[in-house]
Parts: structure tokens; sequence; C-alpha cells
């Protein structure tokens, strides 16, 4: 008997106490075959159903208890207009989430002087009018997350985001966080009307270049060397990576010659000796023999 009642229950909470709408589920689609004209809709606090019949929106249902066969329900006066008996097998419940959700979109671009940067974009929503939702997203399976909604704002915000940054030389791109968080706010909060979603805020978390080795140099710059030293500390890192000796020359900035003979290759019978800062040469036959 309490199955039975069970299967006559429309809603996202599961026997053993668990939910359907996971942190990151936006839409949940209730499996049509077991809606019928005696279920009893329970819609959560965080919560809303929307019911389609026959590719139309016919009610919104807030949180609380729904009777589909209650006189004041939306849907009994659907069924009473057309004279039905009961619900449409082509009935659809959509339950949509109205609590605050979070996106993160990553993407890269690149500065005036053609250098490649990766960037991050947090987006915090909440949305606000769910069978506006429903009717302009797509999806095949039983839920619609938080990962689909992005591939829809992630063209919007690579344009936003490379319109700023194809302008600027690396060294002005970190002055640019404002005006990158302003250009995407405006873009996304008409977007995102469109679909009934409410955009609370958006916060660039990331923008750094795509070369390990220059966000390094770009570090050692901040924290005060001057970019020819922070270059050469970079590479000195690298040489000590390969075991390279030369890696503490290359640190303190001094040449570094590890066979100097192998380098410079002398006459063997000409010597070369300074005297009061005049170079002379001469040939081992022309001195003395007893020298």
């Amino acid at each position: 008997m309490s199955l039975q009642f069970r299967g006559q229950v429309i809603s996202t909470e599961r026997e053993d106490g668990t939910s359907l709408m996971a942190p990151d589920v936006l839409i949940f689609r209730y499996p049509k075959e077991q809606i019928t004209s005696k279920s009893l809709f329970i819609v959560q606090p965080t919560e809303n159903c929307v019911v389609v019949i026959q590719g139309q929106v016919q009610a919104v249902l807030p949180p609380g208890t729904h009777n589909i066969q209650s006189p004041q329900n939306p849907l009994s006066s659907f069924m009473s207009r057309f004279r039905y008996n009961q619900l449409p097998f082509d009935t659809v419940a959509l339950f949509v989430s109205t609590t605050r959700h979070e996106v993160r979109i990553q993407g890269k671009s690149q500065t005036d002087d053609l250098v490649p940067l990766d960037y991050e974009v947090a987006v915090y929503y909440r949305i606000t009018d769910p069978s506006k939702l429903v009717i302009n997203v797509q999806f095949a399976g039983a839920f619609f997350k938080d990962g689909e909604l992005a591939s829809y704002l992630s063209p919007i915000i690579d344009q936003e985001v490379s319109s700023i940054l194809n302008q600027v030389k690396l060294v002005d791109v970190y002055k640019k966080f404002g005006d990158i968080s302003v250009a995407v706010t405006g873009a996304l909060k008409q977007f995102l009307a469109e679909l009934g979603v409410e955009l609370i805020s958006v916060r660039v978390t990331r923008l750094i270049p795509e070369d390990p080795e220059l966000r390094r140099i770009i570090q050692l710059r901040d924290l005060g060397l001057e970019v020819e030293k922070a270059v050469r500390m970079g590479l000195a890192r690298v040489l000590t990576e390969q075991g390279n000796p030369a890696s503490v020359n290359m640190a303190i900035g001094t040449p570094y010659y590890p066979n100097l003979t192998t380098l410079v290759n002398l006459p063997q019978r000409l010597l070369q000796f300074s005297m009061g800062g005049k170079e002379v040469e001469k040939d081992e036959q022309d001195q003395p023999k007893g020298a």
C-alpha cells in the first residue's frame, strides 16, 4: 500500500532521504511514464516545477504540495477545459532549482604583443523565471547542469575578454581586471535575462601567461627585481634543473668559461706576458741559452 502511494508522488526526494537535485543541477526532468492524474506533486523549498503538456507550459508550481485533481490547480483547469479525464501521456514535469549557483569558465586569449594568456571567469547567478529557462535550453538526458549552461556562456565571455586583452601589452594586462569584469557583466546580464536567469556577480579569478617560465619571470618582477635580473633568475632555475654548473653564473650575471684552453689555442712556442703595461712577444729561440 505504501509503495503504491509512493509511486503516485512526484518529487525530487528519494525514499532514502537523498535528493535528485545535486548542487550543480539546474533542471531535472521527471520520468513522464510515472506521471498520472492521481499524482501528487511535492515541490521542495529550493525548487519550482514546470509542467509541460503537449509542448506548452501549463503551470509553474511553487514550493508546496499540489494535487492535480484539486479544482484550484492549474492542471485540473487544463483537463476540464479540454474535457480530459486524465493527464495526457505527453506530460513532462521539470523541477528547476532556484538557489544560487556558480560556474567557472576557462579559455585562452592573447595580448597585443601576441603573448598567449589563460583566463578563468567565475559567474554567480540564480534562476528567477523557470518557465523561460525551460523554453530556451535543450538537453537530452534527465539533468541540465551548470556545466551545460557554461557552454552557452563561454562564447560570450571569450568575445568580451579578447576584445580587451587583444588591445593591451603584457605589462598592462593586470591593470585591466576591472574593465574585463565590467565588459563580461554587461554582456552576460543581457543574455541571461533572456533565459530567465538573474546575474549576481562576475569575478575574474585567473589571468596568467600560458608559458610557465614567463609566469615565473613576471612573479619575480613583481617581487621587485628588474626585468633583466628576473629573466636571468628564470634561466638560472632552468639550468639548475638540468644540472648545468653555469646556473650560478647566470644568476649573478657573470660569464662562465668551463674549458678556456679549448676556446683559446695559442702557439706552443709563443709566450705572452705583460711588462709595464705593454705586451711583449718573443720567440723562445731568441732567448739566451743560459736563460
